[in-house]
């Protein structure tokens, strides 16, 4: 039975993430980037043509998979082809927000049906993630840090936001990962199955996201670094893993590499004209180079960054006897992604950094070998900062994406740090239309950060500025509202002005308490108090 333990303990966990990430994802509408993203794979893969908007924003790995619930169920139509075959790339990597609408809106997707079930396959995708980061715990530390690995990866409140939706982030993260693992394996165990498998997943990650070219050159680093310690490697299977992975790009695109590179191109140039960011009150287009290392801080839980430093320094004791070559392949990977990010100008959500979780956890849970060695003052510390981390979890659930830990006061002070992503991505729509009913309102001021629409969820609303939400009645002259409008509800991202052209436009509602939160990122406000 002791010997059972481990997988026991996997399977319960994989089984509570998805059944977590499941409970969350049916009670939060469309965020942000789902709208344009709906449907987008499967006029992909029917078409093999990449002539809409939003086909080349990213790779289409991630649109392939979540349209699979929608292949016999949804109507194509509303995509509008590009009529000419030269068309700017521009346009191409714009989103598509009517086209989204209209999809989420069709009878098909009634009760968000179809939404909940392309989110599924990204849950799916997460719980595979989390049996890899199970699996190179084991094989470098055991049984017992592989447990703790597992746990710190079903209860963090940053995998189990992306978990769930229908992006690109956890894919990328996903296949990342597994094709470092198995590169490592590959190299330590000199099995060429492992060079296939990991060449597979190294073409998975290029088929995910533009980002995961970062695994070229640190694939290579990895494999140099391999042959200047060890004085060994299959230069073979070296050879084979990089073709492997560029013939699963090309076969993703049907052998036409001309979007990839077009839309590489784009999020270059994207990058470069900068975009609007926020942090800790201030505003900037082209970002702070400690942007993410202070979202990590603020979005992590205490008890993972505790673990972590802990197994830091009991590494860095190793790495002085020279025992660090394996560690090497948790910890490059995991500095390359935030050194890259940190020097990029968009500093936009901590989602963009997301691939350094899963290695960090790994590093981690080698703090669990005092555990196993039966220490017991410290075990007795690794096992608080588990439940710690574990109550924290919970606390959250199910608005994940708002997150954050106790040196800001948890989530309820988050919009005083970060918004967008990390906060208020839009998707609040249902639990805002739960509160109307609740308190009996017909209809309400509404500044609304996302790309869902309102309507499909019944609510009444006068438009006040926003960031894409429509305005009905387009024209008019828009002003903060008075009296007698009684009830306003105000998206933290726009309460912060990230995107508005006033950026004090709601200063005197942020410095009032609401009413009510939504979510952690909906404000609601009376005006007549």
């Amino acid at each position: 039975m002791r010997e059972k333990a481990p997988l026991l303990v996997l399977a319960f966990c994989l089984l509570l993430f998805s059944g977590r990430a499941w409970s969350s994802l049916v009670q939060e509408s469309a965020t942000f980037d789902e709208t344009s993203y709906f449907g987008l794979g499967r006029y992909l893969l029917e078409n093999q043509r990449w002539d809409v908007r939003g086909s080349i924003l990213h790779p289409p790995l991630s649109f392939y998979l979540q349209s699979i619930p929608l292949w016999f169920d949804m109507d194509t139509r509303a995509f509008r082809p590009a009529l000419s075959p030269a068309v700017d790339p521009m346009y191409l990597a714009s989103v598509d927000v009517p086209r989204g609408q209209t999809m989420l809106s069709s009878p098909a997707n009634g009760g968000d049906r179809l939404l909940a079930a392309s989110r599924l396959v990204t849950v799916t995708t997460g719980a595979l993630l989390g049996w890899f980061v199970y699996a190179w715990s084991y094989a470098l530390y055991g049984p017992w840090s592989a447990m703790l690995a597992v746990v710190l990866y079903t209860f963090c409140p940053n995998i189990l936001a992306h978990a769930r939706l229908i992006t690109p982030d956890i894919t990328v993260t996903t296949f990342s990962f597994v094709s470092v693992y198995l590169l490592w394996r590959f190299l330590r165990d000199h099995l060429l199955r492992h060079a296939i498998a990991g060449g597979v997943c190294f073409g998975l990650a290029l088929l995910a996201k533009f980002t995961a070219a970062l695994l070229i050159p640190l694939s290579m680093g990895l494999m140099l670094l391999w042959w200047a310690t060890r004085r060994q490697i299959d230069l073979r299977g070296c050879a084979l893993f990089f073709c492997i992975g560029f013939a699963v790009l090309s076969l993703g695109y049907g052998t036409h590499l001309e979007p990839y590179f077009a839309g590489i191109t784009f999020q270059l140039q994207h990058a470069r004209d900068g975009h609007a960011s926020f942090l800790m009150g201030e505003h900037s287009d082209y970002g702070w180079w400690y942007y993410f290392l202070v979202a990590f801080a603020l979005k992590t839980p205490i008890a993972t960054i505790t673990l972590l430093g802990m197994a830091l320094v009991r590494f860095a004791f190793r790495a002085r006897k020279g025992a660090w070559i394996d560690e090497a392949f948790l910890l490059i990977p995991a500095a390359v992604v935030l050194g890259f990010f940190s020097m990029n100008p968009q500093s936009i959500g901590l989602r963009y950094v997301l691939p350094i979780y899963p290695f960090l956890f790994v590093i981690a849970s080698e703090v669990a070998r005092v555990v196993a060695a039966r220490a017991l003052y410290t075990g007795g510390l690794v096992a608080a900062l588990v439940s710690w981390l574990v109550l924290a979890s919970w606390s959250i659930h199910p608005h994940y994406l708002a997150y954050f830990n106790e040196l800001i006061g948890g989530p309820s002070n988050g919009y005083k740090y970060l918004v967008d992503s990390n906060l208020d991505w839009g998707q609040g729509l249902k639990g805002l239309k739960r509160f109307m009913e609740a308190n009996a309102i017909p209809e309400i001021g509404l500044s609304y950060f996302g790309t869902d629409s309102p309507a499909r969820y019944g609510i009444q609303y006068r438009w006040l500025p926003s960031h894409v939400l429509n305005d009905p009645n387009a024209g008019r002259p828009s002003a903060v509202p008075q009296s007698p409008l009684e009830w306003v509800a105000i998206s933290a991202t726009n309460l912060q002005g990230v995107y508005l052209e006033d950026k004090a436009l709601f200063e005197k509602f942020a410095r009032r308490p609401p009413v009510a939160t939504i979510g952690y990122s909906i404000f609601i406000y009376h005006v007549d108090e």
